[in-house]
């Protein structure tokens, strides 16, 4: 049976190709490209065969921390799998596959991999238990006996965007190129942050289907949650303008109760059926097509590049020496003046970074200068409410209203400063890769005019991002627990009239506070600025590799070319007939690929 096959946007709809063809196609591309992929699309191309052949294909859970992501992936399988908490998880993703018996794999860095417990996930994914990656994991698998995975999904949960306390967006953006569907998830506490939107418009483009569920709705009374469905659904409409949306309200927390206690009512209340009958409905109809479309677009991504260095290699092979001499030498002289482009973006961005980092000092300033005299009148107000208490007992109770006052105000002020600083560093960062990418663009669009050859570049998901971003940079909130020394320790107030032991109490106090909140403001200053230069210096070293890699492949073809020249005739036809012959064949796996 012939289907039409459609494409992510509503409306728009390509060739009508019959699945097993469109298979044969993609398999048949993946060959082709294999004999020319570097390592890393070497990796992605085998991943996507093997995709095909099992006929699987990743669901991946996205959306903004503390949206209850985990809670969702948990209710899903109907088990407490994997650990959620309030504190958000490390930029670790976590695949779980469908297996006759429940097991867990830790994949690492270095390509180990090693089996644990199911109850031992939270050494590797929690931020408490596996601080900043300190166990260089790349990725946990789980493999769990569900229905849905049975049928074929790999369910994927990733990192969550805007976290005070990811390691790397990189993680979660980088997972974009695995991801055949995705189910995004909101809440109704708010319903969309900039985040949400900024993610969105960068995801988006990228997914063949995207499901997107609105989660804690037990939150809200039953007569607002049409509104707050609304106005999510006009917002979402505004940003990525799609205009027929479906959104899936449900209480993951309450789905999951209901499952690990078998109550059918909370079950049903909870929403969750209505969106596992719509990805039942998605198995049955659309799965297999969503799979080959998804297969299609990576693989043509790969082709396209590869056509792109063949004909350059070829076009420069054809020229004669003194010709191409000259075309490298005007070549030379543009990317000398792009490379001086980019290093002029470079410095404005070193100079944005500075500026940032000073709105953070200023900000530190400022939230001491107004909190000392707060917290201190706090403090004022619990000493006269327990005055009439030992000195003893009323030097334990100031000292733990200083505590609990001091980790309040800084952990409120760490959350609102990481909110600003990201949105701030977030709008740097793009305008520095908008430049940075635009100048690669230029690269190769100057390759192509100089050696006169087509240039059709496919955007796809390795698109380098600006989000390499604050949020996945930094570590808990501080709590002050090195405030050992109790006030009430430093003198011993039994000896002393409890006029002078109150006045005594009163300086220690007006002394400890500013000394704690000035160390403590010292450790929120050094943790903010150490994560800004570490992303900036990652997102520099990024764009400058893309740079270098765009040049460098640039070069080595019309090098290859000028070697060409000092071969005889006969050596020199026959590798130009290798080239034709790759370029046909990569041509005809292009054009193959367009019709799926």
């Amino acid at each position: 049976m012939d289907i039409a096959l459609k494409s992510p946007e509503e409306g728009k709809r390509t060739a009508i190709i019959n699945p097993d063809t469109a298979k044969e196609r993609i398999e048949e591309a993946i060959k082709t490209a294999l004999k020319l992929a570097t390592p890393h699309e070497k990796e992605l191309l085998e991943e996507v065969e093997k995709k095909l052949k099992e006929n699987k294909f990743n669901l991946v859970v996205l959306g903004q921390f503390k949206r209850g992501k985990t809670t969702f992936v948990n209710a899903i399988l109907g088990k407490r799998l994997l650990p959620s908490a309030v504190l958000p998880l490390t930029s670790i993703v976590t695949v779980i596959e469908y297996g006759e018996t429940q097991s867990v794999k830790v994949h690492f860095l270095d390509g180990s991999v090693k089996e644990i417990p199911p109850e031992d996930i939270k050494l590797y994914v929690t931020e408490k238990e596996n601080p900043k990656n300190e166990k260089n994991v790349k990725f946990v698998h789980v493999y769990y006996p569900a229905e849905l995975l049975k049928k074929g999904i790999i369910l994927v949960d990733t990192p969550g965007v805007g976290s005070l306390y990811e390691n790397n967006t990189d993680v979660t953006y980088g997972f974009l190129p695995r991801v055949d569907a995705a189910v995004f998830l909101l809440t109704v506490d708010p319903p969309l942050s900039k985040e949400e939107i900024a993610f969105l418009k960068d995801v988006y483009p990228h997914v063949e289907r995207m499901f997107f569920v609105l989660n804690k709705v037990d939150y809200i009374a039953k007569d607002e949650l049409n509104d707050v469905i609304e106005f999510t659904k006009e917002n979402l409409k505004e940003f990525i303008g799609e205009d027929r949306l479906y959104i899936y309200p449900l209480s993951a927390k309450q789905a999951l109760e209901g499952r690990i206690n078998k109550d059918q009512k909370l079950i049903q209340e909870s929403g969750i059926l209505e969106l596992e009958n719509a990805l039942e409905n998605f198995l049955l109809k659309e799965k297999a097509l969503i799979v080959l479309r998804s297969s299609a677009h990576k693989v043509l991504a790969v082709l396209s590049t590869q056509l792109f260095k063949t004909d350059l290699e070829l076009k420069a092979a054809l020229t004669p020496l003194e010709e191409l001499e000259k075309k490298l030498e005007e070549f030379e002289r543009i990317k000398s003046e792009i490379e001086q482009e980019a290093r002029d973006s470079e410095f404005l961005f070193r100079g944005e970074i500075e500026t940032l980092i000073k709105i953070v000092n200023s900000d530190v300033e400022r939230f001491q200068k107004q909190k000392i005299p707060q917290i201190f009148s706090k403090l004022m107000k619990i000493f006269e409410e327990n005055r009439h208490k030992s000195a003893m007992e009323l030097s334990k109770i100031l000292d733990d209203a200083m505590k609990t006052l001091l980790v309040e105000e800084l952990d409120k002020f760490v959350e609102q400063e990481n909110a600003k600083i990201n949105e701030e560093y977030r709008r740097i960062a793009r305008r520095f890769s908008d430049r940075l990418n635009s100048i690669i663009d230029k690269l190769m669009h100057l390759a192509a005019d100089v050696f006169e050859i087509s240039l059709e570049r496919f955007k796809t998901e390795e698109e380098i991002t600006e989000e390499s971003a604050l949020w996945y940079k930094l570590e808990d909130p501080p709590k002050l627990l090195d405030i050992a020394e109790s006030v009430g320790k430093v003198v011993s107030y039994t000896l002393l009239p409890s006029a002078i032991v109150h006045k005594k109490i009163k300086n220690e106090l007006s002394k400890k506070l500013p000394e704690k909140v000035d160390m403590n403001c010292g450790r929120i200053r050094s943790d903010f600025v150490d994560r800004i230069n570490k992303s900036a210096v990652e997102l520099r070293w990024g764009m400058k590799e893309k740079l270098k890699e765009t040049t460098q492949f640039i070069e080595e073809a019309v090098k290859a070319a000028m070697k060409l020249k000092e071969k005889s005739e006969e050596e020199a036809e026959a590798i130009t007939k290798r080239l034709k012959e790759r370029k046909e064949l990569l041509e005809k796996a292009v054009k193959e690929l367009k019709a799926i």
